[in-house]
Order: structure tokens, then sequence, then C-alpha cells
């Protein structure tokens, strides 16, 4: 059986080792970023369409269309997420999914008891990792996506249909990816991010998004001479995250809960630190959660005066449902191709980060679209090719005129 050419881009794509650093103030984070992004540009180009890489990393490009249609964006980014590497992917298809467990490898396998998503893929072809890595479908579907759409059009040329402006970014997965977006050099009235997981879903809402920085710093004492004087910045630590609210915790939240995360915490007896990220659908939630960061770091420094607490907030993103509120043209084109196609959307909260939250306040309102993709950023990620192949499907009747 020959493989299909969409899937053998998509599988060719997640080879390549293209996981952002938040910890690199260089722009892209990771050099090896931009393999994918020239790759990308290769391929445009012997479809015979000019693109660019700026400066940023972020690559541009545009297929014309009928000059009296409204042009029509199209994003996703080449980076992969930090938990977990993203070097050395090794797919593995699963032919006709029989429901049963999947073994990856000797050590982890995957079934529906555990990934109940998997019970819906039954008699699907499916893309799995080989257990040691994420696969990198987050987000290399939508990159695959997007170029299958721009291959079929250039193959196709009878087909009318809107200008296309596409775009791929770099470190969306470090809260980066938009940073530098330019909305005018897009040059999309509208756009989509291809960056999600079912295929009926049109995701219109996101998190307003903020973060939090911790610092403490102790007493270091020798712990024979400790007594009274000691302060012992670890334990500070994680006094202060037992005082944040428990139940806001994203193991205990779903829909438009919001909550705070602990992502990383390092230290010593002399210094310690924690950085979380905050989330919620209300930004009047929003600010409450801040305050109670700030009313657990005022307790603290009372509770422990020879230490010294550092407490840093900070704004990413809003809400994108602000904007399609004022400008549903997006929204209402996207329901329409569904329906041309037969599936009926729904319109779920995303509870995560999407370029297209802030394209949206930059002036170019994208909504976010699926790829038939599951488990993003762990060693259970998987594709449904069935749901995949849907999506590019949904997305050349999105730009055809």
């Amino acid at each position: 059986m020959n493989m299909d050419e969409n899937l053998q881009r998509f599988l060719r794509y997640v080879q390549i080792d293209t996981q952002s650093d938040d910890t690199s103030m260089s722009v892209p984070s990771q050099a090896k970023e931009l393999d994918l992004s020239r790759l990308l540009q290769k391929e445009l180009l012997e479809l015979g369409i000019q693109s660019e890489i700026n400066e940023f990393g972020i690559l541009y490009g545009r297929l014309d269309g009928e000059e009296d249609l409204d042009p029509i964006g199209l994003n996703s980014h080449v980076d992969t997420a930090l938990e977990i590497t993203g070097a050395g992917v090794k797919p593995q298809i699963i032919h006709n999914y029989d429901g049963g467990v999947i073994h990856l490898n000797e050590k982890y396998s995957m079934s529906p008891a555990d990934f109940p998503t998997l019970g819906d893929h039954v008699g699907d072809d499916l893309v799995v990792t080989s257990g040691d890595t994420l696969l990198g479908a987050d987000d290399k579907a939508g990159v695959a996506i997007i170029m299958a759409v721009l291959a079929y059009y250039v193959a196709h040329p009878e087909v009318k249909h809107h200008p296309i402006c596409f775009c791929f970014t770099p470190d969306e997965e470090i809260g980066r990816g938009p940073d530098h977006f330019d909305a005018k050099r897009f040059g999309a009235k509208y756009a989509y991010t291809v960056d999600g997981g079912i295929y009926n879903e049109i995701a219109i809402e996101t998190f307003n998004a903020a973060h939090a920085d911790v610092v403490i710093e102790g007493v270091s004492i020798h712990p024979g001479e400790a007594k009274g004087k000691l302060v012992n910045a670890s334990s500070v630590a994680f006094a202060f995250d037992a005082l944040l609210p428990k139940h806001k915790k994203p193991e205990l939240t779903s829909g438009r809960e919001g909550f705070n995360h602990l992502v990383q915490v390092s230290g010593t007896v002399d210094s310690a630190k924690l950085h979380y990220i905050i989330r919620n659908h209300s930004r009047e939630e929003l600010e409450i959660q801040k305050k109670e960061f700030e009313e657990a770091a005022k307790a603290i420094q009372e509770q422990y005066p020879t230490a010294k607490v550092h407490l840093t907030i900070g704004d990413d993103y809003r809400n994108m449902g602000e904007v399609f509120k004022e400008h549903p043209e997006a929204v209402d084109k996207a329901v329409e191709a569904f329906r041309a196609l037969g599936y009926e959307p729904v319109f779920p909260p995303i509870r995560g980060g999407t370029d297209g939250a802030t394209f949206s306040f930059k002036g170019c309102p994208t909504p976010n679209l699926g790829t038939g993709s599951y488990n993003h950023h762990g060693r259970f990620e998987y594709l449904s090719v069935k749901e995949f192949n849907i999506m590019i499907e949904i997305v050349k009747q999105i730009v055809k005129a």
C-alpha cells in the first residue's frame, strides 16, 4: 500500500528536532527550529511559492488567489514542547486500530482505559511514538495540513480560492511565538491557527494568561549552629506553594475553571525559585488569582522575616473571545466550511495557549482549528490519520472561493 503523500510529509517533519528552549534569550530560542523552517521554504519553492524567513525566524508566504476575495491566513508553529525530548522521534503506524492496547515499546503502552479518546479511533490508522519521545504532532500536524492545502491548490489551478497568506512561527511552546508577528506583513484579513486536537472543534476562547516568578533568599547557617538562625529557602518555597488555593491546580480543574500551575522549582538552603503559569478564561478571576499570589508572598515574608521574598507577576496573553464578538467573520467562514462538508462544529474553550490569541489582538482575528492529534507534550501523543485528512479537507474548504 502506497503511503499517502500528506502523511509522508507529516512523518518527515516530526523526525526533525525543533524543541524550543525557555532558558535561551536568542530569537528563535533554538537555531535547530529553523531546520524545519528551511525545509518548508525549500518545499514551497518546489511548489513555485516564494517565502521568506525573517530575522525572528518567522516564515511568511502567500499563494495568490482570486483578487476580489479577502486574503485568508493559515498559521502553525514549528517548535515542540519542553516536557519530553523531541530528538530521535521514530513514529510508528498502527494500521486499522483494533481498540486494544498499543505497545509503544517494552516499557510503555497505551490503552482506551487510560486514554479514552483512543476508543473513538477504532478502525483508524494511528501514528504513535516509540515511547521514548513525544511525537511532535503539536504542531507539525498543523504544518503538514497547511502544506497539503497549498500543494493542492498549486496542483489544481482550476479550483478558485481566496488568496492564502501563511506563516510558520518558532517558540510557540515557550509563549514567544507571536511576539514578533507582523499582521501587516502577514496580509490576511483573518486567519486560522491549525494547532489543536479533535477535527470538529473551532476554538474561539482561550485563557487569559499570566505568569509568576517567586525567588526566596534564605539564611544559610551550618546545621550544627542553625537553631533560631537558619531559614531554609527550599522549605520556605514549599510553604509558599502550600498557601495557594489547593483546588486551583490544573489536575483538579476543567472547562472554564482557572488554575495555577507550578511549572518549575529549584532550590538550595540559600535560595529557591518557583515559576508558575496562571490561567483563567475570566479576566476578573485572573486578577483574583494574582492577588492570591501577592497575599501568599506577604504572609511568607511575615512568617520568615529574616528571609527575602521576591514576587514578579507578568501578563502573557488575553482571551481572544473578546475579538470575535466584534469580528465574527472568521468564525462564520469556518462554520460554513464545516457544514458544507457535513460536519457540525463545536466550540470548546481552549485550556492552553495559541499564537492566534496574540494574532487576534494584533489585528488579525484568528480562531484555532484541530489537527486530529491527541495527548500532546508527551510520549503518549498520537495522530488519527483519518482526522488529519478530514482537517486537510476542511481547511481546503475554508479557503475555497
